[in-house]
């Protein structure tokens, strides 16, 4: 009996950062342990040079960096054949069109994760999914009116199912707007394989990657929704308060000066997303997690949690991280902590150094009780009527 087939589409070649990469990772390795053969699609989008190299730091027109990243991911998973990217002149590298067409109609699902690709062909698969990764900042930015979808775009109004990681949207004290549409919650998944714990007592800083401001405010009933560095700076003289024990790598325009005055120590985001390993390193060198979130989440309490988080937890890495909501679903407390306030960071802070050994160990649970991708998938592809390996 053949397999069900599922086109997943990623943005993994037009930006092939670590982080990000195995992000996607973890959903295409999950489909695959739960029974399906995954056919990994992207298109370049509208701009004009839609790939960043990694290497050069530089928007280009040439996929070539993206996609040999992207065979070297899937290669130990049988799965470097099983790929088609179509370039700014709609030439198709990997699978052909008639490929891709032939695939799109033999398959069982599309699968949209962050609705950034779109090609004629997905019209031809019978069940389409979408999740949003991006709570609150998706449903702000669409409009009430069904969209269609375009090269880069692929417009919830034309799924089957939605899904969103925001596990509040929806309740009563959650502002943001739905948009006329049914959204199911989800959390991000983790292919447990591909972190293995990584215990580090002698490690001692507690890390996190961000971006400093990716966009502008968005305004919603008159209510600027921002970026990560409004909710960061409240948190600016928290170091004073634990010690020298804070690490930042940051991308964009950061006040850099302002925070090693501060007593953080920053770095490079850059040279700590470059590859798949290189993540995976940094996030595994280090004694835990501490991190804001946008404000966007924290304002709107959507109960979004981060797959950078979730990849800390699986190395067996405890996580003290800002509240959106999320510790109504996750438990926290131990391994993993929610806070709102600076006191509350640094008490929690002081509660992991002091008993680090089962803080780790209650991380890891966490993540293999609430993030296994076979439980979080299994879940999402079953709600959908959808087949399942047992």
């Amino acid at each position: 009996m053949s397999r069900p087939i599922a086109i997943y589409t990623s943005y993994n070649v037009r930006y092939p950062l670590g982080g990000h990469v195995l992000a996607e990772l973890h959903y295409i390795v999950g489909l695959k342990r739960l029974g399906y053969d995954v056919i990994v699609v992207e298109e370049s989008g509208a701009d004009w040079a839609p790939c960043f190299d990694p290497v050069r730091r530089e928007m280009t027109r040439d996929p070539q960096s993206g996609i040999a990243q992207l065979v070297r991911v899937l290669q130990p998973f049988g799965l470097d054949k099983s790929w088609c990217y179509v370039d700014s002149d709609r030439q198709y590298h990997g699978l052909t069109a008639r490929q891709l067409r032939d695939a799109c109609r033999q398959a069982t699902l599309l699968f949209s994760r962050g609705g950034v690709n779109w090609l004629e062909e997905f019209a031809d698969c019978p069940v389409k999914v979408f999740v949003d990764i991006d709570p609150g900042i998706t449903q702000l930015k669409m409009s009430d009116k069904p969209s269609p979808c375009s090269s880069g775009y692929a417009s919830p109004h034309v799924f089957d199912f939605r899904f969103t990681i925001g596990e509040r949207l929806g309740r009563p004290d959650c502002p943001i707007p739905l948009r006329g549409l049914a959204w199911l919650h989800t959390r991000h998944p983790v292919a447990l394989e591909l972190l293995p714990v990584r215990h580090t007592p002698e490690a001692k800083f507690f890390t996190t990657i961000m971006s400093w401001s990716s966009r502008p405010p968005l305004v919603h009933n008159g209510i600027a929704y921002g970026q990560k560095d409004v909710e960061f700076m409240k948190l600016l003289d928290l170091p004073q308060r634990v010690g020298p024990i804070l690490e930042v790598a940051i991308s964009g325009p950061a006040p850099r000066n302002q925070l090693l005055a501060a007593g953080w120590r920053v770095t490079s985001a850059g040279a700590t997303t470059t590859t798949v390993a290189a993540y995976t390193d940094y996030l595994g060198g280090s004694r835990g997690e501490f991190s804001v979130a946008k404000n966007a989440y924290v304002q709107s309490r959507c109960g979004w949690f981060s797959d950078r988080t979730a990849g800390y937890l699986a190395l067996g890495k405890p996580a003290v991280v800002q509240e959106t909501g999320f510790s109504e679903f996750i438990p926290t407390g131990e391994g993993l902590f929610a806070f709102t306030t600076v006191e509350e960071a640094a008490d929690a802070l002081r509660q992991v150094n002091a008993d680090y050994a089962r803080h780790g160990r209650a991380a890891r649970r966490i993540a293999e009780e609430q993030l296994d991708s076979d439980k979080v998938l299994g879940d999402l592809l079953r709600r959908c009527g959808l087949p399942v390996k047992c």
